[in-house]
């Protein structure tokens, strides 16, 4: 290979890969155990890194599902409005009104609360989240719901989530052991499962049940139909929901709160987020897996400077610049942030599945975080390198030779 370089470029080669070898690979695998421990130090910072950005994507991801299987553009709801978990009534008055805004063409109500299930296996009661709704009206958009909602006309019939947390029993089992409904109770009354649906559970629930109107009022003994707790209205098409919102705003009184679906979604996202220490926790945890990792780096590269500290002393004595080894210990570092790398992806791969089969979270390895992750690491272990060489570039070849 050394026959086609130009003259230029010979000696370059030869000083940075003699017999064919690169200078920084000869030294990083000089000491093996020292390379596979800092090998093994990179991949857990990249898999701790990678899976809790999976694992804060996933998070949002899974608490705004209900909000993204709602079929409209604006949204009503309580001014005291904080989470969908425990949403706050206003009067159904309001949507009424709401109807006669131009592009206005179809309204839907929602009632929720919480209220505990019986676990028809093993008896246990568990709290479960209860969204109940008209079903003549159509406020999800979710073809399971909409092809069983028909079934909720029938008093005591409801519809279970079957990505719900397995303490409330295997009610998809059951349907097809029990020829198409399971017998249980909602808050002591009797009630029957007739069908199933997925949304999965969120930081507010566990799980999640769909009712009539009339057997949400029956089962939740005061409560009020024509109070509620989320409306729901669809726009024509081309119909802006900002103006919408705009005009609305200006014509309701303060005992309700108007924005669109993505404000409505935003504002979920933000709430846990931001007032809630989920945020902070993975936000910490990253930068502790990135300090981690940095650290392990540093010490390792220190090492390797250290003991090698008398050959540099000799190069520097014939001539070497700092940029010179400065650069070796750089180049070690961007190949360990690699060699690190692709295991820590493998095995965060591992990780999201595994998530996803027994935890029901919507973890999967995505362009934007693989790439952050490998800017990250790359970036860490630069700087691990940096500090490294300090010692290095503060040595006078007399007094180490």
């Amino acid at each position: 290979m050394k026959g086609f370089l130009k003259k230029p470029f010979r000696k370059a080669y030869e000083v940075y890969a003699p017999l064919g070898i690169p200078v920084v690979w000869l030294q990083l695998t000089a000491e093996r155990k020292r390379f596979a421990a800092a090998l093994a130090g990179i991949t857990f910072a990249v898999t701790m890194m990678m899976f809790q950005m999976g694992l804060n994507s996933a998070l949002f991801s899974q608490v705004v599902s209900p909000l993204l299987q709602m079929r409209g553009d604006v949204v009503l709801v309580n001014p005291q409005f904080e989470y969908f978990g425990i949403s706050r009534t206003f009067p159904q008055q309001r949507l009424f009104q709401a109807r006669q805004v131009p592009g206005v063409v179809e309204s839907a109500s929602l009632y929720v609360t919480n209220l505990p299930f019986k676990n028809p296996e093993s008896g246990r009661d568990r709290d479960v989240f209860i969204m109940a709704f008209d079903p003549m009206e159509k406020p999800f958009k979710n073809p399971q719901i909409l092809q069983q909602q028909s079934r909720l006309k029938r008093d005591g019939v409801v519809l279970f989530d079957t990505l719900s947390r397995s303490e409330f029993g295997d009610i998809q089992n059951l349907l097809a052991q029990e020829g198409g409904e399971v017998r249980t109770e909602i808050n002591g009354r009797r009630a029957t499962v007739e069908g199933v649906f997925q949304m999965g559970p969120t930081f507010a629930a566990d799980g999640n049940l769909l009712m009539g109107l009339d057997t949400y009022l029956q089962t939740l003994p005061g409560s009020r139909s024509d109070q509620i707790a989320v409306g729901l209205l669809t726009l024509k098409p081309g119909v802006s929901p900002e103006s919408v919102v705009e005009q609305l705003r200006q014509i309701m009184p303060p005992d309700v709160k108007v924005m669109t679906m993505q404000g409505f979604i935003e504002n979920e996202k933000s709430y846990w987020s931001e007032r809630t220490p989920i945020g902070f926790v993975i936000g910490a945890s990253m930068a502790v897996a990135l300090i981690v990792g940095a650290v392990i780096v540093y010490q390792i590269l220190y090492t390797d400077v250290t003991d090698h500290l008398p050959e540099y002393a000799t190069l520097k004595s014939i001539g070497f610049q700092d940029s010179y080894f400065t650069g070796l210990v750089l180049k070690e570092s961007l190949i360990l942030s690699i060699l690190g790398f692709v295991p820590g992806t493998i095995l965060t791969a591992i990780l999201y599945y595994l998530t996803r089969k027994l935890a029901f979270m919507p973890t999967y390895l995505t362009v934007l975080n693989v790439c952050t992750v490998l800017f990250l690491t790359m970036l860490m272990c630069c700087l691990a390198g940096a500090l490294a060489t300090r010692k290095l570039r503060q040595a006078d070849p007399a007094e180490i030779c």
